[in-house]
């Protein structure tokens, strides 16, 4: 029969064993809920970049920081997220960094159709397949617009025109992205008419081009075009199903006999191998952003809406967007040189000519003297 010190003895161990058994659990458990719950364990503890593949004060840039404003402003995120501008070749140098950057979070792009684009058109090699979407945001149509001053003042009757003299209207684009594909949707349309595409980039260097009459048409989203209508440029249809209640004048393309009803929204991406939790993360972050009652006001202003899709139904949007653009067919579009491009190349080349030149002079003996 055991004694009072052996009892004693049995009781301390049972509940030395008891803490050590509590603590080897809790453990185990921190362990596996840090795992399976990155979101909660510190991300982010560092600022997140944020690529624009545009330059400063587009579409993209303009929606970008009303996002960067919105995180900051409501406090979403414990760090900041810094926008930072990669552009040129239609988007493709900046969606190449980030397709490069490291799968960790902290690292994203805001692009539209243009990644899907750029792929199908045969620019780059790579495209939504690489990354991983967090997000669709934002929906704005796009408008079919002429100088007010062009002949066209039916989308009918400037398709017919592109019919019956095929490659010889203009269509300033620029060329792999959504405002290509809008000129490119209208030909599929109607059987024989063709554009001729020249690269003008973004809206305001269209516009530009549109009312200086080097171009025919063009395509803006809606809330460029109600920004550059005061200087000389006219709608003849938008993209919408019904036509939009605050341009109650513009005809959609779509009861002029044209199948062309689209609407651009931004993607957001992280690069490919992003853990789930973190995009997950982000996701929820993008959505309250769009809840917000300054998004809902600013989009307003712009006539764009406060769309918003996340998990599975963002990817079955995305998934009907990579269809239809695969559909139509850009391989080896008409394409007009960039004649300003090549006029600055060539002046450049001309003015380092001359200067070596006058810097050296061939005397009658053919030898050669410096200045």
């Amino acid at each position: 029969m055991p004694n009072e010190s052996t009892s004693k003895l049995t009781t301390h161990t049972l509940i030395r064993g008891g803490i050590w058994l509590a603590v080897l659990i809790a453990m185990i458990w921190h362990a596996m809920g840090s795992g399976s719950n990155d979101s909660n364990s510190g991300y982010p503890n560092r600022p997140i970049t944020l690529i624009v593949p545009f330059g400063p004060g587009g579409e993209s840039d303009t929606f970008a920081r009303m996002i960067q404003r919105t995180i900051a402003e409501n406090q979403f995120l414990d760090q900041e997220v810094v926008v930072k501008n990669v552009g040129g070749a239609g988007a493709t140098i900046g969606s190449g960094q980030a397709r490069k950057a490291d799968p960790d979070g902290y690292t994203m792009l805001i692009l539209h159709e243009a990644l899907i684009t750029a792929q199908v058109s045969g620019k780059v090699s790579y495209g939504p397949e690489s990354f991983e979407p967090i997000a669709a945001s934002g929906k704005t149509n796009m408008v079919i617009a002429v100088a007010e001053d062009s002949p066209y003042q039916t989308l009918q009757e400037l398709m017919q025109a592109a019919k019956e003299t095929p490659n010889e209207l203009v269509f300033a684009a620029n060329l792999g992205a959504p405002v290509h594909y809008a000129g490119l949707i209208l030909e599929k349309e109607l059987p024989g008419a063709h554009f001729v595409y020249t690269q003008k980039g973004g809206g305001a260097s269209r516009f530009e081009a549109v009312i200086g009459g080097h171009v025919d048409v063009s395509a803006f989203s809606l809330g460029e075009y109600v920004s550059f209508k005061d200087g000389g440029l006219r709608a003849i249809a938008i993209s919408s199903e019904v036509r939009h209640p605050e341009a109650m004048e513009i005809p959609t393309a779509k009861e002029q006999g044209f199948n062309f009803v689209h609407a651009n929204m931004h993607f957001w991406w992280f690069p490919k191998d992003t853990e789930q939790s973190k995009i997950d993360f982000m996701a929820d972050v993008i959505r309250k952003c769009m809840a917000t009652p300054q998004v809902h006001s600013q989009l307003a202003t712009r006539l764009s809406e406060p769309f918003i899709e996340t998990g599975q139904p963002m990817k079955d949007v995305l998934k009907d967007r990579i269809g239809k653009i695969q559909s139509v067919d850009a391989s080896s579009p008409d394409v007009l040189p960039n004649i300003p491009l090549w006029v600055s190349v060539a002046t450049a080349v001309s003015f380092v000519y001359w200067l070596l030149s006058k810097n050296r002079t061939t005397d009658s003996s053919g030898t050669i003297k410096k200045n």
